[in-house]
């Protein structure tokens, strides 16, 4: 018996196509379980909040599009501005003591963790997520909870890699089986989440390898999730198909119009921290509280602005909506410029929460706006402005994801109208033609071959062969390179405005002087100004000096990236070993081999080009 059970052992232990299919299914039991706590936990905290404390409800009040906000009986609307701010303080406080991982989206930092990283979190980042979004979004923040619950998953995922003690390769899999039972589960979208799981990493490409264990766990999580929760879909509609082909010109152009507005969210998005929240002169724990108290002034005026949404888009489905077509088109319109400000407001000053289910909630507005719009001057050719709603949603979600495929799957499993899979087709297809050079996620790249998950696919033998000073000529990146007399308040102003986490400390003479990580400084306070101003460069440097010289090969910058796990090599000059000329990224070199493979000319007669800053 002991023998058997030791061969058994061994057996499970063994990764291999066969049992990585048994730990995906076992990844979306446990991401199942979690995604029930988790969204019971977020309706009871709302419910508690607002139903019964402030007497006003997020979900199922007299909606504010049929009757403007009047309710039966009086709000206390104290309460409905400063719950948002509470959340946000519970927020910034567990984010500045337990760890930074646990705000944003969650979906910025599942993509970094899989490209970077091996597919490992820590083992605190899921338990840290769910409390700090319940915080946000049970406060009525303006997010989703699928971002976070994608996190949950992929760091459940990666714990039991751990624990398996599996490669990096499987690892990375069943990271993002956790992440497609997640989505799975809460999207009530089992081929819809997996899919997205997969294809949110790129912006033109996806993890084909790892689709059936994001399916078997996809599907097992929105499993035991709807046992508990009911098989029906999120949102209710009556099918209703296209009447004529002339109608997709109607679609196509509501995509256009989508891919539009996602570019303006997502500028919106990307400078209010940059120029908003990071120049706040407060204490980082504050800043979600200010957002809360921003989103709680704006619920005040427009309440379907705040909370999840998920509501407002069924009455939107529901045409409860004021009856004149303009008075109706023009209020979804002004709900989905709130939407864009409560989001962008909850998010980037700090709060928890995803992305997603706003964007489907600014597509809907949209969609219903120009819906309503065409059925009012061409009512022949558009009966009914609903279907726009629903097409509305995929487009806006495809154009700020670069997930298409996924998105069109995911509103059909959302709502059940697969009748309308000719225009969301189109609009897939248009929001991956016109949105493909932007994305509401910094840390999404543009393919396998600009992801360090996939080194191990290159050749790098055609590496060698070619040198740094044929390749790049002089054309080197300084961004990166701060003097040694930089204090780490200085550093970490430079890490906010430019996103870099590693750094080349050399002198003004170009005198190279050391490494420094971001990454590296758990055990140094880095929140207490005393600390921050007189903390210099030179008493931060913690990596090994490492450099290459211009006549050497590509293929040693790509190692030494891959053995030190710094994100830039140095180059310094071949006459002298301490002179910097400047820096090369692991992403030049994936871009260089990308390119040559495209040219198919060879290795020493290919230029790469000017790397970009």
């Amino acid at each position: 018996m002991k023998f058997q059970f030791q061969n058994i052992k061994q057996a499970l232990l063994q990764v291999d196509s066969r049992t990585i299919y048994l730990y995906a299914f076992l990844t979306g039991l446990l991401t199942g379980a979690i995604a029930l706590l988790f969204h019971f936990a977020i309706h009871q905290v709302n419910y508690l909040l607002f139903d019964h404390l402030a007497n006003f409800p997020l979900a199922s009040s007299p909606s504010i599009l049929t009757n403007f906000g009047q309710f039966e009986s009086p709000a206390h609307y104290s309460l409905v501005w400063l719950f948002p701010a509470i959340g946000g303080l519970l927020t910034g406080l567990g984010v500045y003591f337990f760890g930074s991982e646990a705000q944003g989206t969650g979906i910025d930092h599942y993509l970094d963790s899989f490209h970077n990283h091996a597919g490992q979190l820590l083992k605190r980042t899921p338990i840290l997520k769910f409390m700090t979004s319940l915080f946000t979004l049970g406060s009525g923040g303006s997010a989703g909870k699928e971002g976070p619950m994608a996190l949950i998953g992929a760091g459940i995922g990666s714990l039991l890699g751990k624990v398996i003690k599996m490669g990096a390769r499987a690892r990375r899999t069943l990271f993002l089986s956790g992440a497609a039972g997640g989505l799975g589960a809460i999207f009530r979208a089992p081929l819809g989440g997996a899919i997205t799981a997969v294809e949110v990493l790129y912006k033109d490409d996806f993890e084909s390898d790892a689709l059936i264990p994001c399916i078997i766990s996809s599907v097992t999580a929105y499993t035991l999730f709807s046992s508990v929760t009911g098989f029906d879909h999120n949102l209710q509609f009556d099918s209703q198909i296209f009447h004529t082909p002339i109608e997709l010109i109607f679609y196509a152009v509501l995509g256009l119009l989508c891919a539009g507005a996602a570019f303006i969210f997502i500028r919106l998005f990307r400078l209010s921290k940059e120029r908003i929240f990071n120049a706040l002169n407060i204490k980082p724990y504050l800043l979600p509280m200010v957002g809360g108290l921003l989103v709680g002034t704006i619920g005040l005026l427009f309440p379907k602005s705040i909370g999840e949404g998920m509501a407002v888009i069924q009455q939107m489905i529901d045409g409860k909506y004021p009856a004149h077509w303009l008075t109706a088109a023009l209020f979804l319109l002004g709900l989905a410029v709130t939407k864009m400000f409560t989001t962008t407001i909850t998010i980037q000053s700090g709060g928890s929460g995803g992305a997603l289910i706003p964007s489907m909630f600014i597509g809907a507005s949209l969609g219903g706006a120009f819906g309503l719009c065409c059925n009012h001057f061409f009512p022949t050719l558009v009966p009914s402005a609903t279907p726009f709603i629903i097409v509305g949603m995929a487009a806006f979600f495809s154009a700020v994801t670069n997930a298409s495929l996924g998105a069109l799957v995911m509103v059909t499993e959302l709502t059940g109208s697969y009748e309308l899979l000719p225009p969301l087709m189109i609009v897939a297809v248009i929001s991956l033609i016109t949105s493909n050079r932007w994305s509401l996620y910094s840390n999404q790249v543009p393919n396998k071959f600009s992801s360090r998950a996939h080194l191990w696919d290159m050749n790098p033998i055609n590496l060698q062969h070619v040198t740094i000073q044929q390749a790049f000529a002089t054309n080197y990146h300084h961004t990166a390179i701060i003097p040694p007399t930089i204090s780490l308040a200085d550093i970490q102003k430079h890490t906010a405005k430019s996103h870099e986490t590693d750094f080349i400390v050399a002198t003004e003479k170009q005198q190279l002087v050391g490494l420094l990580s971001i990454r590296d400084l758990d055990n140094v306070d880095t929140n207490t100004e005393e600390t921050t101003d007189t903390q210099l460069a030179t008493d931060l440097i913690s990596r090994q000096l490492i450099s290459v010289s211009e006549n050497e090969s590509l293929y040693r910058v790509l190692k030494y990236v891959m053995d030190y796990d710094f994100d830039k090599v140095p180059v310094v000059a071949a006459s002298d070993s301490n002179k910097l000329l400047g820096y090369l990224r692991y992403r030049d070199i994936l871009n260089y081999y990308y390119k040559m493979g495209l040219q198919k000319d060879e290795p020493t007669q290919t230029n790469a080009g000017t790397p970009s800053e």
